[in-house]
């Protein structure tokens, strides 16, 4: 997702560059931008989370069966 990231914030560059929106479009736009990286960093922390969590519960859902034999 960061070179989606990075391709999005290159091309509201060139179009910035080119005049092609005004002043309030540009500022709405940035400020989309920074929400998504933003979005973009916390689902990466979210995706850490969820993944050491489920290592975690397939440990004890070993123990356990072996508790169990």
């Amino acid at each position: 997702m960061t070179d989606k990231l990075e391709q999005f914030q290159e091309r509201l560059a060139g179009v910035m560059e080119n005049g092609g929106l005004s002043a309030e479009a540009q500022s709405l736009m940035s400020e989309m931008m920074d929400e998504l990286a933003e979005l973009q960093r916390s689902n990466k922390a979210l995706r850490r989370v969820i993944l050491k969590s489920g290592q975690g519960s397939a440990m004890s859902t070993r123990l356990r069966d072996a508790l169990y034999e």
